[in-house]
């Protein structure tokens, strides 16, 4: 493994504080810890290699590595991970990403192809908890980051203690801890780790961020100062979450794949609340991460709130059209238009990066799924079934086609085909 950082008199973690960090999180059940071999997460697989051995009732967390292919060195240093773990005791697994051709933000698509794919190897041995690295230095630069894009509170708050992901929690039980003690604990041990080039890559944000906190710290916006100020909001901002959990209760309905508010109820919420509900249910419907920008979307409710709001905007991928019978929410094609896959397996897919299609009695044979469009809501329409509202919204569901475009199955309708299901699962509903 390669580098060792840079001189650092802060001390490394000793084992009662170690222990005090991670006994919590052991005793949620079996683990896995995410490793990508640069300093934070080789640290975190190293500290809790040495707690399992001072605690051997724990069940051995499993290393997990990603190799995401973007990189020449990538399979060499996930080799490294899994050397390393076995010199640990720990048993080691590489997941390998094929992402073909990439275009837009590649760091963001990698980061998101990196939480399905462990996820989805958690969920395959049983383990409901990975660990992540994160740190406090972190958490301080997400805080500056989303503060320069304009976040809302829940954006400020910045990188909490857990996050769920395909079913899998993902915890992060270093964010009290700076990077520095990390790279002193390991560099106690007498360990180097991987310097990944792109941190150092001014072009990403992250890296100009970090590169301004020695000046931010003159001035006292120190790294454990911002992670203070991100923890305070954070507590604010679980206080706003019960009453956006409320308002979602009272006024949204969802049908499958779009939603429908009741617009006055809205209008007549608080203005945050209000806010964040729109920007929840745009991330869950989009299937992102993360809501669109609060500006505009501070400008819209303006708008619907003084009644002059467009029949028809978008926000974050999603449509949002007001009508007499409340504000309808659907996915926007885009310019790509939604997604199309071949399917001849039973199975459960993610369809168009936002919703979880269930798909039985295929019977190897060749369907296509798709989103139904005009033609397959015609058809559907047709077999006696009309879904309410716009119907752009009705047309951004997926359905199953066979070869001559018939439609076989859809959210709703019983399959024509003998024994042909189709049911969603939209991650964002409550």
């Amino acid at each position: 493994m390669s580098g060792e950082g840079g001189r650092n008199e802060a001390p490394p973690l000793d084992p009662a504080e170690a222990d005090a960090l991670l006994a919590p999180f052991f005793d949620a059940g079996p683990l896995a810890i995410a490793v990508s071999g640069g300093a934070d997460s080789t640290a975190l697989m190293i500290l809790a290699a040495d707690f399992a051995k001072r605690h051997p009732h724990y069940p051995q967390p499993l290393v997990l590595t990603v190799d995401h292919g973007l990189r020449a060195e990538a399979a060499g240093e996930c080799a490294e991970v899994c050397a390393m773990a076995t010199r640990f005791g720990l048993p080691s697994e590489t997941l390998r990403w094929h992402p073909g051709v990439l275009h837009g933000d590649i760091q963001a698509k990698a980061r998101e192809a990196r939480y399905r794919l462990l996820a989805e190897a958690a969920r395959s041995k049983g383990i409901a908890h990975v660990l992540l690295a994160h740190h406090l230095d972190d958490r301080a630069e997400t805080f500056l980051m989303r503060l320069g894009r304009g976040s809302g509170l829940r954006g400020l708050a910045a990188m909490g203690p857990s996050r769920d992901v395909d079913g899998v929690t993902f915890l992060r039980p270093l964010l009290s801890v700076p990077r520095r003690r990390l790279e002193a604990s390991l560099r106690a041990a007498g360990l180097s780790w991987i310097d990944d080039p792109s941190n150092s890559d001014g072009r990403f944000l992250r890296v100009r961020t970090r590169q301004l906190m020695p000046e931010l710290a003159s001035i006292g916006l120190t790294p454990e100062r911002l992670a203070e100020t991100a923890e305070r909001l954070s507590r604010a901002a679980s206080v706003i979450e019960r009453l956006v959990g409320r308002l979602r209760s009272e006024a949204v309905c969802w049908h499958p794949g779009y939603v429908r508010l009741d617009g006055a109820r809205l209008c007549e919420a608080d203005e945050e609340i209000a806010l964040r509900l729109l920007s929840d249910l745009i991330r869950d419907l989009r299937g992102t991460d993360y809501g669109p920008s609060f500006q505009p979307l501070e400008a819209w409710y303006g708008l619907l709130r003084a009644g002059e709001a467009p029949r028809a905007a978008t926000l974050g991928g999603v449509m949002l059209a007001p009508r007499r019978d409340g504000l309808w929410l659907y996915p926007e094609a885009g310019r790509t238009g939604f997604e199309e896959r071949a399917v001849d397996e039973d199975g459960i897919y993610l369809w168009d990066g936002r919703l979880r299609v269930v798909l039985k009695g295929l019977e190897n044979r060749a369907f296509r799924l798709a989103a139904l469009g005009g033609a397959g809501r015609r058809q559907l329409e047709e077999s006696g079934i009309r879904l309410p509202g716009p119907a752009a919204a009705r047309e951004s569901i997926p359905g199953l086609f066979d070869a001559d475009a018939g439609l076989v199955a859809a959210p709703g309708q019983p399959g024509r085909d003998h024994g042909i299901e189709l049911r969603l699962a939209q991650t964002g509903e409550h």
